[in-house]
């Protein structure tokens, strides 16, 4: 007798495990859904009932891909800064002025980062640091350590003569400290600016300007 059992669709099929594709996809959107939830309620108010329903998947979804909270506010943040910094990392500007790299490079860091949401996450990381110190942590190397790594090959590019470090990494971070950090979190604390204005452009380039003249060859004594 022949059987009458049905012939199951293959794995690629509507009724299959989603593709890798597909999978990547939803992962980014509940990213994006949790950052949107952490940014209006704040760590401490989130739930991932609210996370989840907004995504359009269960809870056991939730937590089979992000184990929990804390995780997940972490992978979200990750996203934000692997999508920023992937793509200046592909187009390190490249003018032969050291100057105007410097405040490209700067320009394009404060556009992405003076915006509510970003000033509002970065609120979120400074309350919990305490409670999650390895997460504050891992986020500021990822974040920071990054940037400054850009910002070191901007400099061992510059023409001789522009200016001279004998250390490339401990410059960067000190232009990374005054030019980026020091207004971004100024902005976080409610005394600066959450955009990237005029206001903040000019003030911007004036810090490249003292940072670009503190490091000239031709001044005496120790360079960073």
């Amino acid at each position: 007798m022949a059987s009458t059992q049905k012939t199951k669709e293959p794995a690629s099929g509507r009724t299959g495990r989603p593709t890798r594709q597909a999978s990547q996809a939803l992962s980014r959107k509940i990213l994006r859904v949790a950052r949107d939830v952490f940014f209006a309620d704040g760590f401490g108010r989130s739930t991932a009932e609210r996370i989840a329903a907004k995504a359009g998947i269960s809870k056991r979804t939730l937590y089979a891909r992000y184990g929990n909270k804390k995780l997940l506010f972490e992978a979200a943040i990750l996203m934000e800064i692997e999508d920023r910094l992937s793509f200046l990392e592909q187009h390190v500007p490249e003018h032969g002025d050291v100057r105007l790299e410097l405040e490209e490079l700067s320009d394009e860091l404060l556009s992405w980062m003076l915006t509510d949401i970003h000033v509002a996450l970065e609120r979120v990381v400074m309350a919990e640091a305490a409670r999650f110190p390895a997460l504050a942590r891992n986020l500021y190397e990822f974040g920071v350590g990054r940037t400054t790594r850009l910002v070191a090959e901007v400099l061992r590019k510059a023409e001789e003569g522009e200016i001279r470090v004998s250390d490339a990494n401990f410059a960067a971070e000190q232009f990374i400290s005054s030019v980026i950090l020091s207004p971004f979190r100024r902005a976080a604390l409610g005394v600066g600016v959450t955009s990237h204005n005029e206001t903040s452009s000019a003030r911007m380039r004036q810090a490249v300007d003292l940072f670009v003249y503190g490091c000239r060859p031709s001044l005496k004594g120790s360079h960073p």
